[in-house]
């Protein structure tokens, strides 16, 4: 009679770390395991190894270590700081054109330079 032994389970992983994934991806890259052979022996999907590894050739195990919700709450909070900022930078630029506008409109009346004044001081640097 042949011998059906159950097919072997994957070695449970509670987390991937950025060292297990690592070191997951070394060792296929020294030929000592291949991806499907990883795959089913410790449960993840040849999908997320091509993601792992592309991340690991991207800029090393630093890479593996984000967490996508992460680095996710992270580009919301930079784009919530930018906005702000944006809105402030606005805000100043109304506040220089306002105070401006009266020496780009023409309108002398409220300028300290109003014909009347230039005509006192030609008066005065010409006696």
């Amino acid at each position: 009679m042949a011998d059906k032994s159950p097919a072997p389970q994957p070695e449970p992983i509670e987390r991937w770390t950025a060292q297990r994934k690592a070191a997951i991806i070394l060792d296929v890259l020294k030929g000592q395991i291949s991806v499907p052979e990883a795959a089913r022996k410790y449960g993840f999907t040849q999908n997320e190894y091509r993601r792992w590894a592309d991340e690991y050739h991207r800029a090393g195990v630093e890479a593996l270590k984000t967490n996508r919700k992460d680095q996710d709450a992270k580009y919301e909070a930079e784009i919530k700081r930018l906005r702000a900022k944006i809105g402030q930078l606005v805000m100043d630029d109304d506040i220089r054109q306002e105070a401006m506008r009266p020496f780009r409109s023409g309108d002398q009346t409220s300028s300290v330079w109003s014909p009347t004044a230039r005509e006192r001081v030609r008066e005065s640097a010409d006696s």
